[in-house]
């Protein structure tokens, strides 16, 4: 008997979103007003859009990746490091394509700044992926696998 590999629901991919973008909002109003010298309200703004879209992003990168997975018959879970690590690095930097531009209009940012803020942030951003993913995996766990 073959079984369907276990994956996660829409429901909680939409938690895992909403409850990772929430907490990344926090810390980067926090963070950036203080560092840029601007208003939390700019800087919550600027927060709250780069988080819809990379909600949005989120969502379908990990559709993808999951089913990428299947594919190439490797198992969702557990993931190991190198494949948590291979995922967040891909998944920034699909992200860099809007984000950089959006960053430019913004924040009145050069290339060149936006490029180098994106990057900073980006560093910062898969260290705190890789620590919530995780977290959430021990919190959250996925249901077992169901029999086809």
């Amino acid at each position: 008997m073959n079984k369907k590999p276990a994956m996660r629901s829409n429901l909680d991919r939409l938690r895992h979103s909403i409850i990772f973008e929430s907490v990344l909002l926090l810390l980067t109003v926090l963070i950036l007003k203080d560092l840029f010298n601007q208003p939390a309200t700019h800087i919550g703004g600027f927060g709250i859009v780069m988080s819809l879209m990379a909600m949005v992003w989120n969502y379908f990168y990990n559709c993808a990746f999951d089913h990428a997975l299947i594919f190439f018959k490797h198992p969702l879970y557990p993931r190991a490091f190198k494949l948590r690590v291979f995922h967040t690095v891909c998944f920034e930097g699909g992200f860099m394509l809007v984000s950089v531009p959006f960053t430019m209009v913004w924040m009145r940012f050069t290339f060149i700044q936006a490029l180098t803020m994106d990057i900073a942030f980006t560093m910062a951003v898969l260290t705190f992926t890789l620590v919530f993913n995780y977290a959430y995996d021990v919190i959250f766990p996925v249901p077992p696998a169901l029999p086809d």
